[in-house]
């Protein structure tokens, strides 16, 4: 494996089932019945795949085909002409993207993880790749970063073999040589809530407010909610109509959520999800 220091790729597995929190539910802290804003991407963002958000704030993003990261203004929608990742421009499968500090990180569908960093529009960041070998047995589809453990979360869309199971490997990025089991969620964890059938994720993030992995299921048009040991704690319905192909999801320091939408033969949408009020009743 081609390695960047301090990054381990999780072997061992562990199975965890579902719990309730005491914490109020994504369902209640969030407030998806009125978007905050909702914006039109253009079409260099059409195939919008990996959101997240630099340390000074700016919200990233890129489409699924090419590392060029382009930044949103989250006040008007309005996007600019990106960096390129790489020279030559790094050209893959690419379907998440978390920041580490000055630190940028894409993943791959194959399990390639580019290191680079947020340089100016119209510039080129150098590149560092690794490979997580994980192709064999996870497409990629989704990364976030927790900082109190300093770890990458690498979610799983489809598992070869097929196991009726949520998949997110654990990446150390603290130093830390022990192996980290990959979080697991049973698709009955799922069931007993009433949604049957794959769960395919295609983005996951960090919830700061609470600390939990918040990820996307477009198969379901849901957002499933998990703590960092793997029990589901929440599930929210999304509307079919807003969301016909949720594929990035981010959330701002302030809990403030962000869902974009490939455009599939319409346009490209970004939604943006504000504190409920109902949560503290």
């Amino acid at each position: 494996m081609r390695a960047l220091p301090a990054l381990f790729l999780p072997f061992a597995l562990a199975v965890i089932g579902p719990r309730q929190s005491a914490t109020p539910g994504i369902a209640r802290r969030t407030d998806f019945e009125r978007p905050v804003a909702r914006f039109e991407l253009p079409g260099r963002l059409s195939e919008v795949s990996g959101l997240a958000f630099a340390a000074d704030g700016r919200l990233l993003a890129h489409g699924d085909e090419r590392g060029i990261i382009f930044m949103v203004d989250t006040s008007t929608g309005a996007v600019d002409r990106g960096f390129r990742v790489g020279d030559p421009v790094v050209s893959d499968d690419l379907e998440g993207m978390a920041t580490v500090g000055d630190r940028l990180f894409v993943a791959s569908s194959r399990g390639l993880l580019y290191e680079s960093r947020a340089v100016p529009e119209g510039g080129v960041s150098p590149v560092r790749v690794t490979d997580l070998e994980l192709g064999g047995t996870c497409e990629v589809e989704g990364l976030a970063y927790h900082a109190r453990s300093s770890t990458l979360f690498v979610a799983c869309k489809t598992l070869r073999p097929s196991a009726r199971e949520v998949r997110i490997h654990r990446i150390s990025l603290s130093g830390d040589s022990r192996s980290l089991p990959p979080i697991r969620v049973p698709w009955g964890a799922f069931e007993t809530r009433g949604y049957h059938g794959a769960v395919e994720v295609s983005g996951i993030d960090v919830d700061p407010r609470t600390e939990t992995l918040v990820g996307l299921a477009p198969r379901q048009a849901m957002l499933f909610e998990i703590d960092l040991e793997g029990h589901l704690l929440d599930l929210v319905g999304l509307s079919a109509r807003r969301h016909p192909q949720p594929e990035g999801i981010a959330f701002g320091p302030d809990g403030v959520l962000y869902v974009a939408d490939e455009a599939g033969g319409g346009t490209a949408r970004l939604t943006v999800y504000g504190p409920s009020t109902e949560e503290g009743r």
